[in-house]
């Protein structure tokens, strides 16, 4: 999916019947900007290869943490390739993590 990354260009209102990907990259903004967790909306956007959500006044990077995904406000323009590459660098280091706390765990939490 990361292949071809997508900064997607949220409108204020979506028009009548809209892309999936719009629907839900509205609702993932709406629940991040009232402080309502939309990680699994945000997953599934970067599953379809989306990297980054651009609206009226500011752009989200979608960022994959160890516990799940969350938006990230952009400090400047975002180059889809970029944030594609950085998606692909964070996915491979938190799998990693999650394989090395899974050992510990497994082990009694004996390091």
């Amino acid at each position: 999916m990361l292949g071809k990354p997508v900064v997607l260009a949220v409108p204020v209102r979506l028009g009548q019947d809209p892309d999936a990907l719009l629907v839900l990259a509205a609702a993932a903004l709406r629940r991040h900007l009232l402080g309502a967790s939309a990680s699994r909306i945000i997953g599934r956007l970067a599953c379809s290869g989306v990297v980054a959500l651009r609206t009226f006044s500011a752009v989200y990077e979608l960022r994959e943490q160890v516990d799940g995904w969350s938006l990230v406000r952009s400090g400047g323009e975002p180059e889809p390739d970029e944030l594609a590459a950085a998606a692909w660098i964070r996915a491979y280091r938190l799998a990693r993590e999650r394989v090395e706390a899974a050992a510990v765990n497994r082990a009694g939490g004996l390091p």
